[in-house]
């Protein structure tokens, strides 16, 4: 019992660094997205292309990763995915042009795609009654991830001279990271009925199960919140810094006032997570978040100085914990019991329609415009639909 629960802890802390990892490489891109707008002739659609290329693989193959991680397992689905990010997240350094950098961007999210649905089964395995708790701390590797490279990458940049090194040095951590993975990573510990049980479930998920998971209701509300939360959410980091810098801010000062969106993304996922976890509902909090994202983030527009540092944060903690309860939820709809990852997979393979869309659409209203108001003003009012969306779901919290 005691190496179980030993083991258990160890499985999350992977999960927690997975995730840190991921957001680490993809988000990285926001403090270096000016170095190669510039050295290749890229108006900032083009440029914010480059991010959105990588979405563009999660929403194509997070529903297949889910079903293999289903099949398969967690841990063999992770150790797969991990490989992928740590080659090609290090490949992205010999980027020679615009074209071949879109094809490691590409390449790096077939391995992202498998992270969350895979995170979201390996907590229901080895954490079935503490998923809210679970799912906040591994949730709070994403945050974190982007917090180290928003302030790391203009210190890390100055010292390795340009945007390809950068790209090498952060790849070289996801190596690592998949080294650990093949080294200690395994599935739970089940007595004998158990295994049996197990094996059955790992069967393919059948046509008729899975006709049923899209006759939920629920599934297309969470695939809604999702695109409109996580969406607002990305964009956000990725565009910030540049616009930050724009207002005559240091790359070092902005990418730390940038870092208040993942900060309270931290603080949203354990908080929200535990909360409704301990009052056994999960509607009145996507309420509430749902209605201060938009005016938050509209904010961030309008203040200067402290306000938008508060703002900043507010924006993150906001949208943060909406996706966090998205996370939350499929593990408690009755419905898709055993295809929690295949579910989760659907959710945020076409809620990553909304990371891949809103990127393009503020390059382009910038292009246009020669102002980010515009855009901003487009994120909150779709950050303001989650609140119409969480009126549309179903309680499932034990009240």
């Amino acid at each position: 019992m005691g190496n179980l629960s030993q083991h258990r802890w160890i499985m999350l802390t992977l999960a927690f660094l997975t995730a840190f990892e991921l957001h680490f490489l993809l988000f990285s891109f926001s403090q270096l997205v000016s170095k190669i707008r510039f050295e290749m002739g890229l108006l900032y659609a083009q440029a914010n292309f480059v991010f959105s290329i990588c979405i563009l693989a999660l929403v194509l193959l997070r529903i297949p990763w889910g079903l293999l991680s289903d099949r398969i397992g967690s841990s063999a689905t992770l150790k797969l995915a991990a490989t992928i990010m740590g080659i090609f997240g290090f490949l992205r350094g010999f980027a020679i042009n615009y074209e071949t950098l879109l094809i490691f961007q590409l390449l790096l999210g077939i391995g992202f795609a498998a992270i969350l649905p895979s995170l979201s089964k390996l907590v229901d395995a080895w954490f079935p009654k503490k998923v809210g708790l679970a799912t906040g701390v591994y949730v709070a590797g994403f945050p974190l991830g982007e917090i180290a490279a928003l302030t790391l990458t203009p210190f890390v940049l100055e010292y390795v001279h340009n945007w390809r090194n950068v790209f090498c040095v952060y790849g070289i951590f996801g190596l690592i990271l998949s080294a650990l993975w093949w080294t200690v990573a395994k599935e739970p510990t089940r007595s004998r009925d158990e295994e049996l049980a197990h094996k059955t479930a790992l069967r393919a998920p059948s046509k008729e199960e899975i006709v049923r998971l899209l006759r939920v209701k629920e599934i297309w509300v969470l695939t809604g919140l999702c695109i409109c939360a996580m969406g607002c959410y990305d964009t956000l980091v990725v565009s910030l810094p540049d616009m930050l810098e724009l207002e005559g801010i240091s790359p070092e000062i902005a990418g730390l006032m940038a870092s208040m969106l993942p900060l309270g993304f931290l603080l949203a996922g354990p908080t929200v997570g535990t909360l409704s976890d301990k009052l056994g509902l999960r509607r009145p909090f996507l309420w509430i978040l749902g209605l201060f994202s938009g005016p938050t983030i509209l904010a961030i527009a309008l203040f200067s100085d402290a306000p938008l540092w508060a703002t900043i944060f507010v924006a993150g903690f906001c949208t943060a914990g909406i996706v966090t309860l998205v996370l939350v939820i499929p593990t408690e709809l009755s419905e898709v019991a055993r295809l929690v990852a295949s579910s989760v997979g659907l959710i945020s393979s076409l809620g990553n329609i909304g990371p891949f869309l809103f990127p393009i659409a503020v390059g382009y209203l910038k292009d246009a415009t020669g102002s980010f108001l515009p855009a901003i003003t487009m994120l909150a009012i779709i950050a303001e639909i989650t609140l119409i969306l969480g009126l549309f779901m179903r309680e499932t919290g034990r009240k």
